[in-house]
C-alpha cells in the first residue's frame, strides 16, 4: 500500500528517522529473514533421482541336478534368501490336515514373502494414508497463508508529482496467517470417510483372496513335485525290470530258445522306459523353480523344498461344510461384496449431504508494515457458509447413477454367493467320484501284475509266446500312473474344496509388517 502524499510535495515521513527509529527496511527485514529461512531449505529437497536394479545372480542355472535336500523341509536352501521363521498365521489353517511341517513352512514363508502378497497387502495402508480422507477431529482444520493475501515483501519507488517532482523510495511488506474449520453437522465427511474405509477393506479382502489363492497354489505345486518323485520313483522301476527281463530274453535267444523279434522288442521297451527318466527331471526341477519363485526367493531348479521321504499324503478326514449361508462370512470373495454393496450405500449418504450448506468457521490475523511509521494489525473472525444450489443437475445425475450401480452390485452380491456355493458342490462331486475311481484303479493295478507274473512264467516255460508278456507290461504300467495321476486329482479336489469353503485366517496375512 502506498501511504497518502502531501499535496506540497514534501515527503510525509519523519524527518529523525535516519537518526533515532527504526527505518522501514529495518521493519520489513524480519518478514523477509522468515521468508528466505523458509524458501531456501526448501530449494535443497528436490534432488535427482536415480533407481538402482535389484540385485541379480552371476549366472543362470542351466543344470537340473538337485542339491541335497534338507530333512527338517525348511525351507532355507543353500543359494536362497533366508526365509522368515516367524509364522504368518496362528489360527486354525486348512493344510495342517495333512500334518506336514514343511508343507506348512513353505506356505508360511509365501504368505510373508511373496512379491505380490506383499504389495496388495502394502495397498492396504498406503489407501488408509490417502490425504483426501477426512480422518480425525483435526482434519477439517486448515490453517496457512492464504492464496488471496499472499505474504510480500515489496521494495517501491514512485515520485511524488509537483512542481518540483520528488522520487520516493520505501519497503512495504505483509503477512496473514488464516485458519478455517468445517463443521460436519450433516454428516457429509463422515460419508466420504466411510466410503474411504469400505475402499481400504475391499483391498484387505482383495488381500485376502490372494493369500487363499497362494496357499492353493503351494499345496498343489508341492503335491505336482510329490507326484513327479513317484512316477519317477516308478518309471526307474520299470527301468530295472524291463532290463533283468531283457537280460532273460537275451539269454534264451542266445540258447536259441527265442526268436531274435522278442529281444528286439524288449531293448525298444526298455529304451522307450528309459527316455522318459530325464523327462521327469526336468519336470521336477521346473517345479521347484516355480515353488521357491512363489516363496518370493529367487527362482532356482536346483532348490528342493520338499523332503526326500516325502510321498503323496492320504486323503485326510472330510472338514465340516457348516450351513451354505455360512459362506457369507468364510469366504473373502463374499465379503468383498458385501464391502462393495456398503460402498454405494455409503456414496448415497455422501450425495445426500452435499444437498446442504457447508459452514466453516473463519479466522485470520496478520501484520502489514510499509514505508511509515507505524506497523498495522490485522485480524477477522466469522461463520462462512457455502450452499451450491444449482450445478447442471451434477448430483441429480449422481443419484440416479448410485442407484443403478446399487441395484448391480446386490446382484453381484448374489452371484458370489451362488458362485461360492457351486464351487463347494463342485468339489465335493469330483472328490467323491474321484475317490471310487481310485479304488477302481487300484484294483486292476493288483490285477495287472497277477496277469504279469502269470504271462511271464507261461514265457519261462515255453508254454506261450512273448506278446502276453509285452501287452501286460504296457497295461500294468499305464495303470500304475493311471492310479498315480489318480491320487493326485483327488487331493486336488480336496485342496479345491478347503480353498471353497474359506476362512477367516487370511486376515493374520493382511496384518503382517513388510
Amino acid at each position: 500500500m502506498i501511504p497518502p502524499i502531501d499535496p506540497t510535495g514534501e515527503d510525509p515521513r519523519p524527518a529523525g528517522r535516519a537518526v533515532g527509529g527504526p527505518t522501514p527496511r529495518d521493519r520489513a527485514a524480519p518478514i523477509a529473514r522468515l521468508l528466505v529461512t523458509l524458501v531456501v531449505p526448501a530449494c535443497a529437497l528436490v534432488r535427482p533421482v536415480n533407481v538402482t536394479p535389484p540385485p541379480a545372480p552371476p549366472a543362470f542355472v542351466a543344470a537340473f541336478e538337485a542339491g541335497p535336500s534338507r530333512a527338517d523341509g525348511a525351507v532355507n536352501a543353500p543359494g536362497s534368501a533366508p526365509g522368515s521363521v516367524e509364522r504368518a498365521t496362528h489360527s486354525a489353517v486348512w493344510w495342517s490336515a495333512f500334518a506336514d511341517p514343511a508343507l506348512d513352512g513353505a506356505i508360511q514363508e509365501a504368505l510373508r514373502n511373496n512379491y505380490f502378497i506383499r504389495d496388495v497387502r502394502t495397498l492396504i495402508y498406503e489407501n488408509m494414508l490417502d490425504p483426501a480422507t477426512p480422518r480425525g477431529w483435526w482434519w477439517p482444520l486448515q490453517v496457512g497463508i492464504p492464496a488471496t493475501t499472499p505474504a510480500n515483501v515489496q521494495h517501491i519507488v514512485t515520485a511524488v508529482a509537483g512542481s518540483k517532482p520528488t522520487a520516493l523510495t520505501y519497503n512495504a511488506a505483509n503477512i496473514d496467517l488464516t485458519a478455517s474449520y468445517q463443521l460436519d453437522l450433516w454428516g457429509h465427511l463422515d460419508a466420504q470417510r466411510r466410503v474411504a474405509d469400505d475402499l481400504v477393506e475391499q483391498q484387505r479382502e482383495n488381500t485376502e483372496v490372494a493369500s487363499q489363492n497362494l496357499a492353493e497354489q503351494v499345496s498343489q505345486l508341492w503335491f505336482d513335485i510329490l507326484v513327479q518323485r513317484t512316477l519317477k520313483d516308478l518309471t526307474e522301476g520299470e527301468v530295472r525290470y524291463n532290463q533283468e527281463l531283457f537280460d532273460l530274453i537275451k539269454a534264451r535267444f542266445e540258447q536259441h530258445l527265442t526268436p531274435r523279434l522278442v529281444v528286439l522288442q524288449q531293448e525298444q521297451q526298455l529304451l522307450n522306459i528309459r527316455s522318459q527318466v530325464p523327462l521327469i527331471t526336468a519336470r521336477i526341477a521346473i517345479l521347484n523353480s516355480q515353488l521357491t519363485a512363489l516363496l518370493g526367493r529367487m527362482p532356482n531348479p536346483r532348490d528342493e523344498l520338499v523332503p526326500a521321504d516325502r510321498r503323496l499324503p492320504d486323503l485326510p478326514s472330510a472338514p465340516g461344510l457348516g450351513a451354505p449361508g455360512d459362506l457369507s462370512e468364510t469366504t473373502a470373495e463374499m465379503r468383498l461384496a458385501r464391502l462393495r454393496v456398503t460402498e454405494i450405500e455409503n456414496r448415497k449418504n455422501e450425495n445426500l449431504s452435499s444437498w446442504l450448506p457447508t459452514i466453516e468457521l473463519l479466522g485470520s490475523a496478520g501484520i502489514v508494515s510499509f514505508g511509515s511509521s507505524e506497523t498495522f494489525t490485522e485480524g477477522f473472525a466469522g461463520v462462512r457458509l457455502t450452499w451450491p444450489l444449482f450445478d447442471g443437475a451434477r448430483r441429480i445425475t449422481e443419484a440416479k447413477q448410485l442407484e443403478l450401480t446399487l441395484k448391480r452390485r446386490k446382484w453381484q452380491y448374489e452371484l458370489a454367493l451362488k458362485t461360492a456355493i457351486g464351487r463347494v458342490q463342485d468339489a465335493l462331486l469330483q472328490e467323491a467320484n474321484q475317490a471310487e475311481s481310485l479304488r477302481s484303479l487300484r484294483a486292476q493295478a493288483v490285477l495287472g501284475r497277477q496277469v504279469l507274473e502269470e504271462a511271464r512264467r507261461l514265457f519261462e516255460q515255453g508254454q506261450s509266446d512273448y506278446l502276453p508278456v509285452l501287452t501286460a507290461l504296457a497295461s500294468l504300467a499305464s495303470l500304475e500312473r493311471a492310479g498315480l495321476l489318480a491320487q493326485r486329482l483327488l487331493l486336488s479336489y480336496r485342496v479345491q474344496l478347503y480353498r471353497a469353503l474359506g476362512g477367516t485366517w487370511s486376515y493374520e496375512v493382511t496384518k503382517l509388517p513388510n
